[in-house]
């Protein structure tokens, strides 16, 4: 039921999200997706992850959805791209620092309390030059109404869908943690004057010329359904809360 209503609500969005970030990822690109979900992006996109060869780590706190996911990674035989693992990304701890080209916050960023510990530890893990890539619906003026509704939907959905995220707040915790913003993607206004948006951020020291050889040309945001699909990979020794397949038939 759970799945239901997250493929339900999320899949619209879930589509957005995938579709302009995988569009965005490079051939044999290493991904931290921090909050994979149910992984129901697989079904429209895994040509595309298998014909880039991309290298997706997904990482959830919810046990139904990653059970979902393994499934869907068993279904399209994606096990050589993505794998996933049962933890929070302020314990998770990747193989080491610098290891991934690119992080995703797929519509997670709003739920973490602490926002700021979240980047101090997540901004270590991409290589020199690499991306922190955030899609989240953003909001430019206040609503106290919609401050007030968001966080008790769970309640009815069973879903969180974390707290209302203004732009102006955003823009200044990626100023005080030294994260420049190289390119912002409006995908699709939406209902209470919020907006899908794409943020692709890099480290203000970092190195721009590794960083440029991991971006693509760049085409607009699209929304049809893509001809192109997806494919991910699993094996992270070094998480010791990971969620492997075989935890789905225990």
């Amino acid at each position: 039921m759970r799945n239901y209503l997250y493929s339900l609500l999320i899949d619209d969005v879930t589509y957005l999200c995938y579709w302009n970030s995988l569009d965005f990822f490079p051939p044999h690109a290493k991904i931290l997706d921090v909050g994979i979900g149910n992984g129901i992006m697989i079904e429209k996109f895994h040509d595309i992850i298998r014909e880039k060869d991309l290298k997706i780590t997904g990482i959830d706190i919810n046990r139904s959805y990653l059970t979902h996911c393994s499934g869907l990674i068993r279904e399209w035989g994606l096990e050589k791209n993505i794998e996933i693992f049962h933890a929070p990304v302020e314990h998770f701890q990747p193989p080491e620092d610098g290891y991934y080209d690119f992080i995703l916050f797929s519509m997670s960023f709003m739920l973490f309390r602490d926002q700021g510990i979240v980047l101090d530890r997540t901004r270590t893990w991409i290589k020199p030059g690499g991306r922190i890539l955030f899609f989240q619906t953003m909001f430019r003026t206040r609503s106290i109404l919609l401050e007030l509704i968001k966080p008790k939907l769970k309640y009815f959905t069973t879903i969180d869908f974390g707290r209302v995220t203004y732009e102006r707040d955003f823009f200044a915790l990626l100023k005080e943690k030294d994260l420049q913003i190289v390119e912002d993607r409006l995908i699709r206004k939406e209902w209470f004057k919020g907006e899908y948006r794409l943020f692709i951020t890099t480290s203000v020291n970092g190195r721009d010329s590794t960083g440029e050889n991991l971006l693509m040309s760049r085409e607009k945001p699209r929304e049809k359904t893509p001809t192109e699909s997806v494919n991910l990979r699993s094996k992270q020794e070094r998480n010791r809360s990971s969620f492997t397949h075989s935890d789905c038939h225990s």
